[in-house]
């Protein structure tokens, strides 16, 4: 008996979960171009994909050969996946997905049984060697025969593959229990781990002692467009080397952030009107009280990438989302993000909350508040992309009023024969120690407003004078306390010298 399958993209019984795995199935088949397997013939279009063997093989059979072309091994023993389109020379990223692979979708040692051990040579963003990362070697995954599943365990008359068969966990990360469906549709979900790209958590803000991988669940709307926008990201001829074409781009802080760098990068430049993507899942693997055994699923957050911010992300994006390599105690490579801005204005823009919100955290404690310097650039990039009216002009009027703060610094160091730098340093101390310590709105608005007459000795400050109005019903409005607290915070760390950016 001949297989012959088609899905719709369409279907009114798929979730997210299905259009995703199906986007992966349509990438996969792309990916085969000519070299389908034998007695296959498989065609992907926009909104559907059709799965047939030839009459002299079985369900089965058939089943087998697509999984055997779809999931694969390196050499290295890393896993393969011709569907994500990634370069055969990017080792240091296929070491990124078969660890995060590993950490999601493969967890339990029985699903990917290997024993040895390989050191890789990574290169960080300015392809300086040196760093060395060990990963487990893989001798074969679930995927590769359905493991546990019934779909090719089960015997059937004439070889057929059966009526239902269960899904796994690596087909579905994190299911509470084992689901029984039609076959046709565990077979599918098994190329769910094709669509999703997979993140390493290093958080800083938020759960950071539960969160360790993340899973980017695209919500696939045409497939074609979706396989040709992964292959322009993903592919060897990839001009976009910002996403993914390194190891420590697959390092983030939280899965807003991750989300986001997939949708920065899908959308990006000509892939902009070809994404096939309507937006994406993030979904948060990691340590749950109840299950000590296994990552379960911790959290999951809907992102659509189109945010009134987004520029801001953007700006945190390009400037500070750096990783490194570091060695723990027993000298092993371990890689960290350096900077947990983006993910905290990524965690706001995914919750709609404002883009600012929770800045405090990061200034909480004066080392942190010096560590804020070497982000100072990105930080003065983020301000010159705030839209909001509102929080322009109170930035800009903090700015003035620093200035001329640190002008009479200036004349103080000058005339006492005192060390400029230090004496601005304690006051940036004592500001952040003083609109932290603001408890009610009216203690913060007050605080403002004496800063702002003291540095310019009671004069009118230009950006002051110029939003009055705005600024007066801004502060004194307690619903605007937090947002206010921590756009003064913010503004403190942004400040640049540039004139044009200060007037």
């Amino acid at each position: 008996m001949a297989l012959n399958i088609e899905y719709r993209l369409t279907d009114p019984n798929f979730t997210i979960y299905h259009r995703a795995a199906l986007g992966g199935l349509a990438a996969t088949i792309t990916a085969w171009s000519d070299k389908q397997p034998d007695g296959i013939t498989a065609k992907a279009e926009h909104d559907r994909v059709i799965l047939q063997s030839s009459e002299d093989i079985s369900e089965k059979e058939a089943v087998k050969r697509i999984l055997e072309a779809s999931f694969r091994l390196t050499d290295d023993k890393l896993i393969d996946l011709p569907g994500q389109f990634i370069d055969e020379n990017s080792l240091d990223l296929k070491v990124a997905v078969h660890e995060g692979l590993c950490l999601t979708f493969l967890q339990h040692n029985k699903m990917r049984p290997g024993k040895e051990v390989k050191k890789i040579e990574l290169k960080g963003a300015d392809d300086e060697s040196g760093d060395f990362l060990s990963y487990k070697t893989i001798d074969v995954y679930a995927h590769q025969k359905a493991q546990k599943t019934d779909l090719l365990e089960k015997k059937q008359p004439n070889d057929a593959i059966p009526p239902t068969a269960m899904i796994r966990q690596f087909a579905v990360p994190g299911a509470v229990a084992l689901l029984e469906a039609k076959s046709e549709e565990v077979l599918l979900l098994s190329f769910l781990a094709i669509a999703c790209p997979t993140f390493l958590l290093r958080p800083k803000v938020y759960q950071p002692d539960i969160a360790q991988a993340c899973i980017v669940v695209p919500d696939v709307t045409d497939l074609k467009k979706f396989t040709r926008a992964m292959r322009s990201v993903m592919g060897e001829n990839s001009k976009m080397k910002r996403f993914s074409h390194r190891y420590l781009e697959r390092v983030v802080g939280g899965a807003e952030e991750a989300a986001l760098r997939f949708m920065i990068a899908i959308s990006a430049d000509n892939v902009a009107s070809e994404r096939g993507i309507s937006g994406c899942q993030a979904v948060v693997m990691g340590k749950v009280p109840w299950d000590v055994n296994q990552k379960n699923r911790s959290m999951t957050v809907r992102v659509s990438g189109d945010y009134p911010e987004m520029d801001i992300f953007l700006a945190a994006h390009q400037y500070l989302s750096s990783g490194k390599f570091i060695k723990n105690k027993k000298g092993d490579t371990f890689a960290i993000n350096t900077s947990a801005i983006p993910e905290l204005i990524a965690a706001n823009l995914a919750a709609e909350r404002h883009w600012c919100s929770q800045f405090k955290i990061l200034v909480q404690t004066k080392e942190d508040f010096k560590r804020m310097n070497f982000s100072r650039e990105g930080l003065v990039k983020m301000k010159e992309a705030i839209k909001d009216l509102e929080d322009r002009a109170i930035i800009q009027a903090f700015h003035k009023a620093w200035e001329m703060t640190m002008a009479k610094l200036g004349e103080r160091a000058q005339d006492q024969g005192l060390d400029f730098g230090r004496l601005v340093e304690v006051r940036q101390e004592k500001i952040r120690n003083e609109i932290l310590r603001a408890k009610t709105p009216d203690t913060l608005a007050g605080w403002f407003l004496r800063f702002c007459a003291d540095a310019s000795s009671g004069a009118a400050i230009k950006p002051f004078q110029e939003e009055m109005e705005r600024l007066r019903r801004f502060m004194f409005n307690p619903r605007n306390f937090d947002r206010f607290q921590n756009l003064l915070l913010f503004a403190l760390v942004s400040y640049s010298s540039d004139k044009k950016n200060n007037n």
